[in-house]
This record gives structure tokens, sequence and C-alpha cells, in this order.
């Protein structure tokens, strides 16, 4: 189905709580603006959001209790399924979209595992329809303009990528569904990490940036690793990662949930001529070889949103509208995967780790002592964790 000129989109809507009420808003403003019709939703906790449901069913919109029965029972009526759901379900609810003659919009990350992310390729090619990836910096203009700056050679050729994020982060972050921390959930592999989830967006965009045209992501090969865990969870909370891409960009991505300070995401790109400052949220600054200084603010993640709302249902009436594709998304898994292959998680051992309450005054977190400072020589040397002279020291016994 694709929507005439005189008529809306008709958009449906898998969950509405958690993350999802983004989502919700998102397609709700839509609608009063006239955009979309609203037409499907998903609500499987009817009592928590029985407020939410009264609306939706006054503004029109059909209520499901199931995403396979909407799915059936709206084939061939949608025109955009909007699937803002946990990293276990993106795969099945995307093909099942895609199977029901839809587009559809899915949080990132794509899928959890590449074999996923081949099966929905393989889907969205057979069907004819898109799939958009909600790595949502992704479609800020100011980055899409960085982009387009370093593909004509604004600092010459990349030959340097480096990210560093610290966000500390309670033990309830890892118990607010069944799949946080985990490797595994409900039958499906989910490697969820803070490269997988909460810093996401920003590896995403640091292969983007690295992309050797403006549609592509660099696609890079792991060298070596650092993964720690000092919450109680399966996967890793910390991590120092060093990869390379095939034509020679060294990069470099620390990152950690178990630390008392806030580094919020920042992407240093070096070239033959000239180098980027990039801070979320706050400004993007290409430094120039003759010492000309460029500088953009960067909008907010409420603004990315939008943008990525308007750039997917522009894109389903002008095909060639830049949208984050499966292509472009499947880097992002590939690093992933390669990521876990390349080294075991080591548990810090508990003399390391004393629980404080971040700078940001929320609940107490595991602070890995040692671990910022060590954080940022890294960074500045890429090197991994332990050339900067931190040890992970093995409890002592008797």
């Amino acid at each position: 189905m694709t929507p005439s000129s005189s008529t809306r989109p008709r958009v449906a809507l898998i969950g509405v709580s958690g993350y999802a009420q983004i989502y919700l808003a998102l397609a709700k403003a839509a609608q009063e603006r006239g955009e979309i019709e609203l037409g499907a939703a998903v609500i499987i906790n009817p009592a928590e959001e029985a407020a939410v449901e009264a609306d939706l069913r006054a503004r029109g919109c059909v209520i499901y209790r199931d995403y396979e029965r909407m799915l059936r029972d709206e084939a061939g009526r949608v025109d955009l399924c909007l699937i803002p759901t946990g990293i276990p379900w993106h795969a099945r609810m995307t093909l099942a979209a895609l199977k029901a003659g839809a587009h559809v919009l899915v949080e990132k990350p794509l899928a959890g595992s590449l074999a996923e992310v081949a099966t929905i390729r393989a889907a969205e090619q057979a069907t004819g329809k898109f799939v958009a990836v909600g790595f949502q910096d992704i479609y800020s203009p100011v980055n899409r303009w960085l982009k387009e700056q370093l593909c004509a050679g604004a600092i010459g050729p990349l030959h340097t990528v480096r990210f560093l994020g610290l966000w500390p982060r309670p033990a309830a972050y890892f118990t607010r569904n069944p799949w946080a921390g985990r490797l595994h959930a409900d039958g499906t592999q989910v490697l969820d990490s803070p490269l997988n989830n909460a810093f996401a967006h920003f590896v995403n965009l640091s292969l983007y940036f690295a992309g050797p045209t403006a549609g592509e992501a660099a696609q890079v090969r792991v060298e070596s690793a650092e993964l720690l865990r000092a919450h109680a969870i399966e996967s890793f909370d910390t991590s120092v990662v060093r990869a390379r891409s095939a034509d020679g960009i060294a990069f470099w991505f620390g990152a950690t949930h178990t630390c008392r300070g806030i580094c919020e995401p920042e992407i240093y790109l070096e070239g033959r001529t000239g180098r980027v400052e990039w801070k979320h949220e706050r400004s993007c600054i290409i430094h120039h070889a003759d010492g000309r200084r460029e500088e953009r603010a960067l909008p907010d993640s409420s603004a990315n949103r939008q943008s990525m709302f308007d750039a997917v249902l522009a894109k389903l009436r002008a095909p060639d509208t830049f949208v984050c594709t499966t292509a472009l998304a499947e880097r992002h898994t590939a690093f992933v995967e390669a990521v876990h292959a390349s080294a075991q998680v080591q548990a810090v051992p508990p003399e390391l780790i004393s629980w404080q309450n971040p700078v940001n005054g929320a609940a107490p977190v595991p602070v890995v002592n040692g671990l910022e400072a060590a954080l940022a020589h890294a960074l500045a040397a890429q090197s991994l964790l332990c050339d900067t002279g931190f040890v992970l020291r093995p409890k002592q016994t008797a």
C-alpha cells in the first residue's frame, strides 16, 4: 500500500509504554497536524495504559493485544508500522510487518544478529518495502552536513576515528526488562551492551562518518578489545575496542556504565588536513589545516527524533529521501558481533568496585577504581586500558 496524494498514510504502532511513549507522541503530533492516520496500535498492558487506550480509541485507532493479530487483520491497510520495542523482538516484528505490506521504522539496533539482519534485508527486497532504523542522530541535519563535508574532503582522507562515552547506570537499569545485560533472550541473540544499546547511536555515527560515500558506513575489523562487567549481568558494561577499516582508518571506542562522572558522547575524527570535534547535543567543529573553524550547534535528541520521523514519513512519498537503511545499520550489527567474538567478558573483582552515587545524584552505581582516568589516557593514546597501567587484579586467596 502506497499513500496517494489525496490520502494520509495509515500508521500502526506496536507498544505504547516505556520508550514507545516517544514514538506514540511523535505519531499523535503528526496525526494532529493532519500528516498521518494513526489507525492501529498494540497495547499489551491495558490496566496500566487505560488512559492512553481511551485516548487512542477516541482518535479512531483500533486497539489490539497482540502484534501478530494486528498485522494479520490490518494486512494491506497499513502504510507504516512503528516498532519501538526491545532488541529480541525487532527482527520478528519487522518481518511480520513487511509480510503485512507495511514499510517499517524499527528502533535501533536493527537486530541482535547478522543472521537476523540478513533475513530482514531479504524480506525487504522481496516485498519492495523499506525498513528505516531508529538511529536518530544520523538523521540530524548537522550530521548530514558533516558527512557531506567529509565526503568532499574537508579534512582530507580520514585516518583516525575515536569515540568516548561515560554514562553511569544503577543496578535497576539492568532489571528494567528481561533482556537488559543479556547475551540471549526470548530465544534469540541480543548482545545487549553499551555499544549495542545506550551508546549504539554514536557507534553507528562513528562508522557512518567514516564511510567511503554519502550513503555508506565503514566496515571494520576488530583488532583488540577489553570487555568488563562490574554489574551482575551476562554481557559487559565497560569496553575499549580497537578496530580498522579496509582502507586503513583506525577506530577506538571507549564506553562504560560503571563510573561516577559523566562524559557525554564525543567523537573525534582526524584527517590528513584537519580534524573534527563532535560533542553530543553541544557542537560539531571542523578544524582546518589553515586555522579556520567551522562550527555548528548540534540539536538535542528530541529534535533528532523529530527529524527521523519526518524523514520516514517523507520517504513514503519520495523514495529517495535519506533514512538509516538496513545496509547502514548492518555495519553496526557486524561490529557488535565482532566485538563479542574477539574477547571474553571479564568480571571486575569486587575489591576494585565501590558503590557510589554518580554526579547527577541518581541511585548508586558500581564505580571501578581508576577506570575513568584510564579511559581518558586510553582515548588520548588510542590504547587498551591495560596499556595505561589499569589492571584487573584477581581476588587474593588464602
